[in-house]
């Protein structure tokens, strides 16, 4: 065991020793140095305290936003973090520094400095190409203080000057065949100092750190010896992204941590014909850039979930996990009828995610067991044709207080395979309605078969009011009443989006697309 590991801070070598494995980043920061201070935990809740992550993804670098309040600091070495300060310092005339100089926005120096991070993340993204993408970027910032629509023509301009390097870079690259690497990050097209060192980094090492307290953090690189140590220390906790465990400190106290994250097999998708098998340890931003384009609901409901920095640590495995009842992508996972795989030193099982929650936070995960990986079907239309299939519809749909940042009401999840206009296959499912996200088994049954017309959804509306159960909550304005409406209101809202088997892009039920425009180009479209 050692008593020390090393990250980058600012471009420079920075050694722990001795620290708290519960400890946060921000924690470290704040009693680092002086000009660290306002990292201080107790002004987590005023504003996000955001800095920028340099990370190795299998064979891509990349920067990603992270919250140093919700940041285990053990989880970080071996990686890179820039923050504001020292975006600032580095290079005065990076673009991002050169955007913000002299700008008002009508916000205190705590935000301008997530600005600056979530702008830094923005400017080095190769898929941030449409309009309502910068939003997504900032939904971090929660405020009325904040002028948005300065920051987002900032933002845009920012970003656009990116687009334009890039494009240069693959018509260079166009020559040499190489031209994927640009598009897709692999290739450092920036040549600027904080790309250098990005590039520069390898692949994470095993660790074995013990701290002052000898409490233990493990991090392990395969699954045999991450079961071993399991096995050695049935006491431990396994972290997979650590959102939720780094603002527990004091709280709860574990003697030994084993984190997922450098154990290849739980860190890697897998891309099939038929599905894609996400690790556990995958990252929410990571299994979007992954299928969300050919699974358009999966970045939908992203969309809706915490903000970017927390999705960028968040992973999929530690989500099902901790069984949350009013989750927003446990419905659309049990309504692409995905699969869990969970392994343990007596082998493997998996099992519906539909049977994977038994009650109001609990699972049917055992103690000596870990989440390996998610299997999720694709449904192309070879895949399609050969069941039958002439079509899939599938979309989710969430109410709560806001558009994010907030416990949500309910979600529900829906999709349906027809044979021209009937229905042979459907899927329902909600969260937030009852003790645990669960599929709506009878409306499922009573749908197959049917005509997938308006006098079936009438019938089928009467059967989900029924028979979808209704649990006590806490939450202001969720009474009881309103989430059994909002069983059928959902379901309603997904027959009218998709009323024609052929309609697998929803129809807009209100002009608000119109007028944001939120899949165009924040750029002028470069010539070819």
């Amino acid at each position: 065991m050692q008593s020390w590991y090393s990250f980058e801070l600012d471009g420079e070598v920075c050694r722990v020793e001795k620290e708290d494995t519960h400890g946060s980043l921000a924690a470290y920061l704040a009693q680092l140095d002086p000009c660290f201070s306002h990292f201080a935990d107790d002004r987590a809740g005023c504003c996000p305290q955001l800095v920028v992550m340099g990370t190795l993804e299998g064979d891509r670098h990349r920067f990603r936003v992270i919250d140093a309040g919700g940041t285990m600091l053990a989880m970080l070495a071996g990686r890179q973090v820039w923050t504001p300060e020292g975006i600032r310092n580095a290079e005065p005339e990076h673009p991002v520094n050169l955007a913000f100089l002299d700008r008002h926005f009508e916000c205190g120096e705590a935000r301008v400095d997530a600005l600056i991070a979530l702008t830094f993340e923005g400017y080095y993204r190769p898929d941030l190409r449409r309009q309502g993408q910068i939003n997504d970027q900032f939904d971090a910032i929660e405020s009325r203080t904040v002028n948005v629509p300065a920051v987002r023509e900032t933002a845009a301009q920012v970003f656009a000057s990116t687009e334009q390097l890039r494009h240069e870079a693959a018509l260079r690259a166009e020559r040499s065949g190489q031209e994927s690497t640009v598009w897709t990050g692999k290739k450092d097209i920036f040549g600027d100092r904080f790309t250098k060192q990005l590039f520069r980094l390898a692949e994470r090492k095993t660790l074995h750190y013990v701290d002052g307290s000898k409490r233990r953090f493990f991090q392990p690189d395969n699954l045999i010896e991450l079961l071993r140590l399991k096995r050695e220390y049935p006491d431990s906790l396994f972290v997979a992204g650590g959102t939720s465990l780094s603002r527990q400190v004091g709280a709860v106290e574990y003697p030994n941590l084993i984190s997922l994250e450098g154990v290849k097999e739980l860190s890697s998708i897998l891309t099939s014909e038929e599905s894609w098998e996400i690790g556990a340890a995958v990252s929410l931003t990571q299994v979007g850039e992954h299928i969300g384009r050919e699974c358009q609901p999966f970045n939908k409901a992203l969309r809706r979930f915490a903000s970017r920095p927390v999705r960028n640590r968040a992973t999929l495995g530690g989500y099902l996990a901790t069984a949350w009842s009013s989750g927003q992508l446990a419905p659309l996972l049990m309504a692409l009828n995905a699969r869990v795989i969970l392994l343990s030193p007596d082998g493997e099982r998996d099992a519906p995610l539909s049977q994977f929650y038994t009650a109001s936070g609990r699972t049917i995960l055992q103690a000596n067991e870990v989440i390996r990986s998610i299997l999720i079907p694709r449904s192309n239309v070879s895949l399609l044709s050969a069941r039958g299939v002439t079509s899939r519809l599938c979309d989710v749909y969430t109410v709560g207080p806001r558009r994010t940042l907030c416990e949500p009401y309910a979600t529900g999840a829906f999709a349906i395979e027809l044979r021209d206009r009937q229905i042979a296959k459907a899927w329902l499912a909600y969260s937030g309605i009852g003790e645990k996200p669960e599929r709506a088994r009878e409306a499922e049954e009573f749908l197959a078969g049917k005509a997938w017309e308006e006098k079936t959804l009438i019938e089928c509306l009467g059967i989900l009011h029924r028979s979808v159960e209704v649990a006590e909550r806490d939450a202001p304005r969720s009474e009881p009443a309103y989430r059994k409406q909002l069983v059928g209101t959902l379901f309603q809202k997904f027959f009218y989006q998709h009323p024609r088997p052929d309609s697998v892009r929803p129809e807009s039920l209100t002009a608000t697309g119109e007028f944001a425009r939120l899949d165009e180009p924040f750029f002028d479209v470069i010539p070819s």
